[in-house]
């Protein structure tokens, strides 16, 4: 099966051609999607160097940052794998588990899998306190929609089908949830990991992301309870 690997960026000149580099060397035929939000530190620019040696990636250059979820959005709708891969450009997820991802679900163990920090085996590295405490809040919510343990990861592959027909709203951060919640799957497999808080560059994580997750949380639950 084709594999798309879906990579939003913003300011990630630091990251990005090491990220890229490994999947290719993992293997030369992913579709890598890249939609830059007008990094202004150059991220586009290096994308553009390594499009023109790598046949297999597709770049998305939008005019201002419009956030991680609208990025992957448009990343589902130019993907043309069988399979979908949803990753941070910031070193953060190992790629070294991507096979095994994608073998669980080209062997039809699952349609949809999530790397989950929470389970046994996975745990965060280096992150501060205050963000574990917000991770762990944001969590409990989600636990109204879903009983998956990890449902706010940001690394996951599924089958296009799963969400074939969805109508998303997300603008935070978290678009897993959302799928989680609407998405066509069978049961999900989640594997551990170890999520390494990234060496270069800074979180994109603030105050006005908190926010659009908790409007996106609402709009879940609303969907949910078909109000």
């Amino acid at each position: 099966m084709k594999t798309s690997i879906i990579l939003p960026t913003y300011n990630e000149r630091n990251n990005i051609e090491k990220l890229i580099l490994e999947l290719i060397k993992i293997n030369s035929e992913f579709e890598i999607i890249i939609i830059d939000d007008n990094s202004p530190d150059g991220t586009g620019k290096i994308i553009d160097k390594l499009k023109k040696t790598y046949s297999n990636i597709k770049v998305i250059h939008r005019k201002k940052r419009l956030g991680l979820s609208s990025a992957i959005i448009q990343g589902f709708k130019i993907a043309s794998g069988n399979i979908i891969g949803v990753m941070d450009a910031d070193l953060s997820h190992p790629t070294n588990m991507i096979n095994k991802m994608i073998n669980y679900i080209e062997k039809n163990k699952t349609n949809f899998i999530i790397g989950s920090r929470l389970i046994k085996g996975g745990k965060v590295k280096n992150w501060p306190f205050s963000r574990k405490i917000i991770s762990i809040i944001a969590t409990i919510m989600a636990k109204l929609l879903t009983n998956v343990k990890d449902p706010m990861s940001g690394f996951f592959f599924l089958k296009k089908e799963v969400i074939n027909n969805i109508k998303f709203t997300s603008q935070g951060y978290k678009i897993c949830l959302e799928i989680l919640v609407k998405g066509k799957y069978d049961e999900i497999i989640e594997i551990p990991y170890v999520f390494n808080n990234r060496k270069y560059g800074k979180s994109k994580l603030n105050v006005n992301e908190y926010k659009k997750y908790l409007i996106d949380w609402i709009k879940l639950i609303r969907y949910k309870i078909k109000f």
